[in-house]
């Protein structure tokens, strides 16, 4: 009579064992598919932190470049003021190996009075199918100018696509 009470029991430890491989196998692979949506997100925040670098370091190497060689008889990269808003075009201010005054779509100005602000894009090197790029925008008032750079880079400029932006800013 002991003999039938027992009957079954293997079965029961088996399937106990079965559900709980199967249970951490499935807690497995969610973490799994959550830390490779992590990587790609880093990744991507990595592309719109370098091109935000990128776009800081170009702006204040022609603001202080011109500022102490005098750029072909330019005092300034960067517009100061009202007066003084025309940048020559195809000045030869180089970012990435691309003259940013070449194209009246990545470089514009606007002023007031003693007040101006210089905007400019860069685009960084297209990989799987998207160009980080890096808006900057160099705001001087006052008279000396007091400058603070602005760059708002972003993993990609494709409309539609899921965009990350870093910003760094430097006043001096």
């Amino acid at each position: 009579m002991t003999g039938n009470k027992t009957k079954g029991f293997t079965l029961f430890y088996a399937l106990l064992v079965a559900s709980l491989a199967l249970a951490i196998g499935a807690s497995i692979y969610d973490l799994t598919l959550r830390e490779i949506d992590l990587s790609g997100d880093a990744t991507q925040s990595q592309y719109a932190v370098y091109m935000a670098d990128s776009g800081a370091e170009c702006a204040l190497y022609w603001d202080n470049k011109c500022t102490t060689t005098g750029c072909n008889s330019v005092n300034s990269a960067f517009a100061t003021s009202s007066a003084s808003t025309a940048t020559p075009a195809n000045a030869g201010f180089l970012c990435r190996g691309v003259d940013i005054t070449a194209s009246a779509s990545s470089w514009s100005v606007a002023a007031i009075g003693n007040a101006a602000t210089t905007t400019f894009t860069i685009l960084g090197v297209t990989f799987h199918n998207q160009t980080p790029c890096s808006v900057i925008y160099v705001a001087k008032v006052g008279n000396p100018a007091q400058t603070t750079v602005t760059a708002h880079g972003y993993n990609t400029c494709a409309a539609g696509a899921v965009q990350l932006e870093r910003v760094f800013q430097v006043s001096y």
